[in-house]
């Protein structure tokens, strides 16, 4: 299988994005970004999904659309809907605040467009009474890199599904992005055996620009994905799948293997802090990618084999 090219981040900032944030919130002149007074809320939405499919969508049970939940807690609901045979992602809020600068349905509205993630954004309704907002999506993939069968993948393609993400986080990183949940179960990907699949990094509802991103942000989004292991997966497809990930990492960002390595103690000491119950089985793991890193640490930077 040929390697799927990675998903290239991109997002705005200084004036740029608070113009786009501006129009985000109030609409625009132009039409590209819009906002209607409905009787029970407001909706702001693109142009480009047509407007009485987003209705449509947003009344997918009373039009008797097939829907499946893909997560459902206390926070949100995160729904899958087919109209026309094709899908969309609904994200439904159940906690809202009145002060839209702190309410997670705004950050995830303005979230999902300040950092540009091959993902489109449709359109946001939230509710008068606070009750509730949903936010419509394209739907990105049907698989996650935290998913057990995953590591049933053939070589290959684990190698491109990891090492995409790798080179995700260090296009964050490298436009001073902060995303505060680079957890695998965020990187998604459509499960196609005919065509090499494209990750895409979703959950937008808290992204963060900074005029310089500190070296222990970067540490915190490598642990929440390095970190997050399963003991049903065997740890040496966990020591093959993080390689590729840290060589997209450090192909992007960059950053020489031997500079890289000296970051690893930061990182156990993250991932203990996350996830201290996979202390013993992390600690292992991150003993063996080093391992794997160490005869290339004398290079500047690494290629896939």
């Amino acid at each position: 299988m040929t390697a799927a090219t990675a998903n290239v981040i991109t997002a705005y900032s200084g004036k740029t994005w608070r113009r786009l944030r501006r129009a985000l919130l109030r609409g625009s002149s132009d039409g590209s970004c819009r906002v209607e007074k409905l009787p029970d809320g407001i909706l702001r939405y693109t142009p480009q999904l047509p407007r009485e499919d987003i209705d449509s969508i947003l009344h997918a049970e009373a039009n008797k659309l097939p829907q499946a939940d893909i997560k459902v807690d206390h926070k949100r609901i995160i729904t899958r809907v087919w109209l026309r045979d094709k899908s969309y992602v609904l994200k439904t809020y159940r906690h809202l605040y009145r002060w839209l600068a702190v309410s997670p349905d705004c950050k995830g509205w303005l979230g999902a467009h300040q950092m540009d993630n091959g993902v489109a954004c449709y359109a946001w309704f939230r509710k008068n009474d606070l009750s509730s907002a949903t936010i419509i999506y394209a739907d990105a993939g049907n698989r996650d890199l935290y998913i057990s069968k995953q590591h049933q993948c053939s070589d290959d393609r684990a190698y491109s599904l990891y090492h995409q993400a790798g080179a995700i986080i260090a296009a964050l990183h490298r436009q001073n992005i902060f995303h505060a949940d680079t957890k695998p179960g965020n990187f998604v990907y459509m499960d196609d055996s005919a065509v090499a699949s494209r990750v895409y990094l979703i959950d937008t509802d808290d992204v963060r620009s900074y005029w310089r991103l500190s070296v222990r942000r970067r540490i915190k989004n490598l642990a929440q994905f390095i970190g997050l292991t399963r003991e049903d997966v065997p740890i040496n497809i966990y020591v093959t799948a993080f390689t590729a990930l840290l060589k997209g990492y450090m192909e992007h960002y960059p950053v020489a293997p031997a500079a890289f390595l000296a970051l690893l103690p930061a990182i156990d000491d993250a991932m203990t802090t996350l996830y201290p119950e996979r202390q013993s089985r992390n600690q292992a793991i991150l003993k063996l990618l080093a391992e794997r890193l160490q005869p290339e640490s004398s290079d500047t930077s690494i290629h896939p084999s």
